[in-house]
């Protein structure tokens, strides 16, 4: 006779211990001084976070979107490095959401090209003359990489896009926004023999310098065009208009002449987009001079030495031109000394003071492409561009094939190829190559694209299925005569 044997610990006793064990572990962390005594909320919140996020991936998407683009740790007063474990969490769960749940990761031609990318920024480190600066710098480069992945994965129907772009839009409206008030409120910096107005988080924060509020707010510019051309509602159009104002504003109180110049060539190129050529011009020169109109004095006479590039008239002008140029010629130089991988990843700086010694950026992005990871880097680059604009034409074509409405989709490819060629306009005067909206961008073009795939799809579903009816209604009346 075979004796049973009873289970004496099953899953439910263990559930029971690591609660109880947790429950004794966060009593104890209460008696410890602060910040500590926080750890146990903490882990709840966690974990909470965590199962909801597997659960419900977008929320995770969602909250991670949002620090990207809005990056309340910089401006917010809670000191704690809140937004690190929050995008930990994110990844990770999303990471295992595609892993585990949704068990499918197509790769794209675009996907192939920014992995290729980011493997010659990664090898390249090897030449770096400061190999942990390059490798802090490249970790810092691998979280926005990290956000295309899920965010592509993710947010791939139009609900979920139409929020992601809501996101970055708001987001360039709380820059222009916050920087005005700021601005106003006594933040402003006198550089140049200017008051120039900064991002709200001040020297710590990622908008500290003038130029780099100047150049965001100009690339969100194509999306608000984009925007009013797609939305049909006064109210949504007033809005819209209200905050291509303020964008405008906050770019002439930068004080930034690159961003001048910016606006300037986005708003023929946006006009000469239109049906109307012509109109859209006179109303783009129009609407500009009413902002120069009302310009305080001190920018009028900034913007005025744009043109003084000859000129040692004490502007910088002059100055500011002959970086650009030097920056061009020293990553060529940087490359002829190292063709393949150039002088490392965000190693320009380091190179031109250990050469020159100089300790500044090349303010030129094909220089620092091309001196910082060769002939590696401007190839595999210029395939992901490629990639990225061949994408966008094929969309384009099926829209027009198929003759589909003018959607929100349809107006973000306008919007994004008005954006890259600005990214590559300011690309000129500054050093934008690691930028997160090239790869942002390319991710937002992932999106579209798999909604493409997924409406024709759902189109051939369609017509096989009125096939097959058709088929049996011809069957029956075979029966029936």
């Amino acid at each position: 006779m075979q004796s049973s044997s009873k289970t004496i610990i099953t899953n439910r006793h263990l559930v029971y211990i690591v609660v109880v064990a947790v429950s004794i572990a966060s009593g104890c962390a209460l008696a410890l001084p602060f910040p500590f005594n926080l750890i146990p909320f903490g882990v709840i919140l966690g974990t909470v976070f965590l199962i909801t996020t597997f659960k419900y991936p977008m929320v995770g998407v969602y909250l991670y979107m949002f620090i990207f683009f809005f990056r309340p740790q910089e401006w917010t007063p809670i000191q704690l490095p809140y937004e690190k474990v929050i995008a930990l969490i994110v990844i990770l769960t999303l990471l295992m959401y595609i892993a585990f749940k949704d068990k499918q990761f197509m790769l794209f031609q675009i996907d192939k090209a920014y992995l290729a990318f980011l493997a010659v920024c990664l090898v390249s480190i090897v030449f770096s003359g400061d190999i942990g600066y390059s490798i802090d710098y490249f970790i810092e480069f691998v979280k926005i990489f990290l956000v295309y992945v899920f965010a592509s994965r993710i947010a791939n129907t139009p609900k979920r896009f139409n929020a992601v772009i809501w996101l970055f839009v708001l987001s360039q409206v709380f820059l222009a926004v916050s920087t005005t008030y700021n601005y106003y409120t006594g933040g402003a910096q006198l550089s140049m023999g200017i008051d120039r107005a900064t991002g709200l988080a001040g020297a710590d924060g990622a908008y500290s310098d003038a130029n780099s509020v100047a150049n965001s707010l100009v690339l969100g510019i194509p999306f608000f065009f984009f925007l009013l051309k797609y939305y049909q509602s006064a109210i949504m159009r007033l809005f819209l208009l209200g905050s291509l104002g303020i964008t405008f504003w906050t770019i002439i109180i930068t004080g930034s002449r690159g961003g001048m110049v910016g606006v300037i060539v986005i708003a023929m190129l946006l006009a000469y987009s239109t049906k109307y050529k012509a109109v859209s011009t006179i109303g783009a020169i129009a609407t500009l001079s009413v902002f120069i109109l009302f310009m305080p004095s001190q920018y009028k006479e900034r913007f005025s030495t744009i043109f003084h590039i000859y000129e040692e008239d004490g502007s910088g002008a002059a100055e500011s031109a002959q970086g650009r140029i030097d920056g061009l010629v020293k990553g060529v130089i940087f490359m002829s000394q190292r063709p393949v991988f150039g002088s490392g990843f965000a190693s320009f700086k380091w190179e031109n003071r250990q050469q020159y010694g100089i300790w500044l950026d090349a303010h030129n992005m094909l220089g620092k492409l091309l001196g910082e990871l060769g002939l590696m880097g401007l190839l595999t680059f210029g395939l992901f561009m490629y990639m990225i604009i061949k994408t966008m034409q094929m969309i384009r074509y099926i829209y027009h094939r198929y003759k589909w409405e003018y959607d929100l989709e349809r107006a973000m490819v306008d919007a994004l190829s008005y954006s890259f060629i600005m990214l590559a306009f300011q690309g000129l005067i500054g050093h934008n190559i690691y930028r997160f909206n090239w790869y942002i961008y390319a991710c937002f073009v992932i999106i579209i694209t798999t909604i493409v795939n997924q409406r024709i799809a759902q189109m051939e579903k369609e017509d096989e299925t009125n096939e097959n009816n058709a088929q049996t209604f011809i069957s029956n009346e075979n029966i029936t005569e």
